[in-house]
């Protein structure tokens, strides 16, 4: 039996993910792309799939009110991690003296520039099923631009700590080097920061500004109640002193995922692969003196803010603050309580961001 296109991208998901529990949201993002589509069509496409599954339909399980789940055994019963996503190539951007490393994946009408948190490793995160998607959905609709800070992952490091000039004069290198000549910024975690501090300073290569679980000052202040306290830094400096190599930070960044074995593995081996524990430890001390509130109202650019409502390492006052001082800017919030964007329900993400950079491309016809 051939599947009809809906119903094949349903299934290429379920099949991507095996094991992981997938909400209708997700699933009906994945096919109908924001187009018309109800739980029938859902229901339908699922059908289909089982009746071309035959004797193997039973490997599809639905649970009520939540998703579906491909339930696959192998080596002996054991549930397997699905391969590692086709990983884009590498390449290297010149910024002063040091090599910046960047991937480039999409062929959208937008230029989209993520800026990422604390650590990345470029090429090993393609390896974790729910970062490779959420990457990979943005290329659906953009020219996705990601890269490693200097210091971290694949790029070069440097002898002492970047200033926020220099990150921003990587953020350009990449750029040159991509051909982007102006580009949405999408900053995460501790990027945004890195985001609204370009935006602010480069309006003529900022398209529009995203942001998720953002913050504009890592340290608690009575006119910023909501950062962290000296002493809770201090927690997060002697865990990473203390027992860098294992998951630091999962059960804040992620506690959906917390108890995932699985997933606790691949973000311990991706911290150790992104950062050496010294530099671990001088990048947090740094990001503790990030206040980019002087800024916030000279950004120009289009604006979208998100945040989860009960996000543990980013308080969703933070995200309100930002989007109060940002003439313009559209603030969205979502259930869960991950700060990492790529973790927990991503559907209604993606959705939200596609829908914002449809606004600017609608009636526009080059990157320019």
């Amino acid at each position: 039996m051939k599947l009809r296109p809906k119903a094949f991208k349903v299934l290429r998901l379920l099949v991507e993910n095996p094991g992981r529990l997938i909400g209708k949201d997700e699933l009906l993002e994945a096919a109908w792309a924001g187009g018309i589509a109800s739980d029938d069509s859902l229901v339908q496409a699922l059908a289909d799939i089982r009746r071309a599954l035959g004797d193997e339909a039973g490997m599809i399980t639905t649970v009520p009110k939540r998703g579906y789940r491909l339930d696959s055994e192998v080596d002996g019963g054991k549930e397997s991690r699905p391969a590692p996503a086709a990983v884009p190539d590498t390449r290297y951007a010149l910024s002063g003296e040091l090599r910046i490393a960047y991937q480039v994946i999409g062929d959208g009408p937008l230029d989209l520039v993520c800026v990422p948190g604390w650590v990345t490793h470029l090429e090993y995160g393609w390896e974790e099923p729910s970062l490779a998607h959420f990457h990979r959905e943005l290329a659906s609709f953009s020219r996705l631009i990601l890269f490693d800070k200097r210091g971290t992952g694949l790029s070069d490091r440097a002898s002492g700590l970047p200033s926020l000039q220099q990150r921003m004069d990587d953020v350009r290198a990449v750029m040159d080097a991509s051909g982007s000549a102006r580009a949405v910024l999408f900053g995460m975690s501790e990027g945004s920061g890195m985001a609204m501090a370009f935006a602010a300073a480069y309006p003529e290569r900022t398209r529009a500004l995203l942001l998720f679980g953002a913050f504009a000052k890592r340290a608690w202040s009575a006119d910023y109640p909501w950062a962290p306290t000296p002493a809770e830094r201090q927690l997060f400096y002697n865990a990473i002193e203390r027992e860098w190599g294992g998951p630091i930070g999962v059960e804040d960044l992620a506690p959906s995922r917390a108890q995932d074995e699985d997933f606790r593995k691949w973000w311990a081996t991706y911290q150790r692969r992104s950062a050496s524990p010294a530099a671990a430890l001088a990048l947090a001390h740094m990001n503790t003196s990030i206040d980019v509130r002087p800024m916030l109202p000279g950004i120009e650019a289009p604006t979208l803010v998100m945040h989860r409502t009960d996000d543990r390492d980013s308080k969703v006052e933070e995200g309100r603050f930002i989007a109060r001082q940002i003439k313009g800017a559209r603030f969205v919030e979502f259930e869960g309580e991950d700060h990492l964007f790529f973790v927990g329900d991503q559907a209604p993400v993606l959705r939200c961001i596609r829908r914002f950079l449809s606004g600017l491309t609608r009636g526009a016809g080059s990157r320019a």
